[in-house]
């Protein structure tokens, strides 16, 4: 279409399950693992920084040994609509609880920020020094020291500051956007995490066995 004609990229490849499609149909990889064309009914990504010029890489049918460490941690999707959610345990901040129980994650490559519900969001900039909000948004100091971690099947898996200091803001001083915003998703339980969280870790994706692993980056 006209949209893609210039740009760097051909287009947007739906990697969600096949209950998602809006043809009702199976997606691309569904179609893969089923006709046999790939060894795994998984595929794992690993997603760059474009100021550290480092290449992301999406490995269909299998993983990358040499981009991630340890073994990758699955954890089982929390229901059938399609989208890859899976229950959250808890988030810290430099290690301390914030005690959220009863949330769930939807893992989406496809989002750049983690969006967490208002009162999540609020909760996780309280905890770091120097957080202010403005709106759904925040602000913190881009040379925070802060680290913000989420806990999924009792591994906690840290956010890079890198990611989690974003753009400066013109003519405030050590004042960047925040990669978590505030925003009401689905239910009040409900976080959307993208790449904000996505760049510090290797993540896998099984079609099969309707989970997705985490394992940290090499």
């Amino acid at each position: 279409s006209q949209d893609f004609a210039n740009s760097p990229f051909d287009g947007i490849m739906g990697m969600a399950l096949d209950q998602l499609s809006e043809e009702r149909g199976t997606t691309p990889f569904s179609t893969l693992v089923n006709q046999g064309v790939v060894p795994q009914s998984f595929f794992g990504f690993f997603l760059g920084r474009q100021k550290d010029n480092t290449q992301g890489q999406l490995t269909i049918g299998g993983v990358d040994n040499s981009l991630f460490k340890g073994t990758i941690s699955f954890n089982k999707l929390v229901n059938n609509q399609g989208f890859w959610e899976i229950a959250m345990d808890d988030a810290t901040v430099d290690g301390k609880s914030l005690n959220f129980n009863g949330k769930t994650a939807i893992i989406d490559t496809g989002t750049t920020l983690l969006i967490a519900p208002p009162a999540d969001a609020a909760a996780i900039h309280a905890a770091i020094p120097g957080s202010s909000q403005q709106g759904d948004n925040f602000i913190i100091p881009c040379d925070t020291k802060s680290v913000v971690s989420l806990i999924f099947g009792g591994k906690s898996f840290d956010i890079n500051t890198e990611d989690l200091a974003r753009d400066p803001i013109p003519g405030q001083a050590n004042s960047c956007v925040s990669g978590i915003a505030g925003g009401q998703i689905g239910g009040p339980d409900q976080w959307l995490v993208g790449d904000t969280f996505l760049k510090s870790v290797y993540s896998v994706y099984d079609i099969k066995k309707l989970a997705v692993g985490f394992a940290p980056l090499a």
